[in-house]
């Protein structure tokens, strides 16, 4: 009866533990795509397939094997993301990043990342965003995060690459 009772625990803790991981990497999800970051990263990685198609030129690689490398596009971006919420959790709480996503789905927040110009409300309602907390956690936070997403990206980006270059030789296509 002891043995039912501790797995009992065990398991509805570990689905507790595992239910917050996902709501965390939901939320920020949620986040890299409403700041751009995910945007910026599907365009890298079609810049990587046009590159690889100017130097797979001369192999004539058909358009159908082509389309099919393509397919790994979701895959590749998924690992993105994980890459990022690691870093995220490295930095962020499950609030802040709450309130970042608050932050994006606001007016002020739109225009943050549009090249337009800022009203002036726009610049109150995101000075006191970063003056809260979560603000100054993402200035203080700045430098470390630019590095480990450096990191990810080269890390990333080269994967993705060897894995293309690999899908495109077990093919029959060599460079």
């Amino acid at each position: 009866m002891k043995n039912i009772v501790t797995l009992f625990l065990f398991l509805a803790v570990s689905f507790n533990a595992f239910a917050q991981a996902d709501e965390y990497s939901s939320a920020v999800k949620k986040c890299i795509i409403s700041n751009g970051t995910m945007a910026y990263y599907e365009d890298v990685m079609e810049q990587m397939y046009e590159m690889l198609e100017v130097q797979f030129t001369d192999v004539n690689v058909p358009e159908a094997v082509w389309i099919e490398v393509r397919k790994g596009k979701n895959e590749a971006m998924d690992k993105l993301a994980q890459m990022i919420v690691s870093a995220y959790s490295a930095h962020f709480t499950q609030g802040d990043v709450e309130n970042m996503n608050a932050l994006y789905a606001s007016q002020a927040g739109k225009n943050m990342f549009k090249k337009e110009e800022l009203t002036e409300g726009d610049k109150i309602i995101l000075s006191e965003f970063y003056k809260s907390d979560t603000g100054n956690k993402i200035v203080s936070s700045q430098d470390s995060m630019n590095d480990a997403m450096s990191k990810i990206s080269e890390l990333w980006s080269s994967e993705v690459y060897r894995d293309l270059i690999a899908m495109l030789s077990e093919k029959g296509y060599e460079l």
